[in-house]
């Protein structure tokens, strides 16, 4: 890792089951399932994923925003979870948001995942995107 920049191999032909399992969460939301978050990607890529830190509330818009001004993309489920896999502790010093995978549930909220720790304890869950962003959120994500 350098200035926040993490290389990893990431299988995108990989099931969100298993890659869940490879991270060892000590909780994981049960809705992060294949089929809420069906890949967008196939075959296997090496990547650097960048934290990116605004250090200021944003709405989901406007961190996108933002990040496509950098020439950035959001990182999608697949890639968070290696993340977390290759990088355990990094998660317990900050939540770390993928905006580029979206789940809407049956009342059509939209949720994404994200990666929270703190002690010993990694977890897996999904954040609202109805409320705001905190300031405290780092956001993975992979250059164009």
């Amino acid at each position: 890792m350098k200035n926040n920049i993490f290389c990893v191999r990431v299988n995108y032909d990989l099931s969100v089951e298993k890659a869940v399992k490879a991270g060892k969460y000590y909780w994981k939301d049960d809705d992060i399932t294949d089929k809420n978050f069906p890949p967008k990607r196939s075959g296997s890529a090496e990547i650097d994923i960048q934290l990116v830190h605004f250090n200021k509330n944003m709405s989901s818009e406007d961190v996108l925003k933002e990040l496509d001004k950098m020439g950035l993309r959001p990182a999608e489920l697949p890639e968070l979870l290696v993340l977390g896999t290759k990088y355990p502790n990094e998660q317990k010093r900050y939540p770390i948001i993928a905006l580029g995978s979206v789940w809407r549930d049956l009342d059509g909220d939209c949720y994404v995942p994200f990666l929270f720790g703190g002690g010993s304890e990694r977890e897996l869950y999904l954040i609202y995107l109805g409320h705001g962003l905190s300031a405290c959120c780092r956001f993975a994500t992979v250059g164009k």
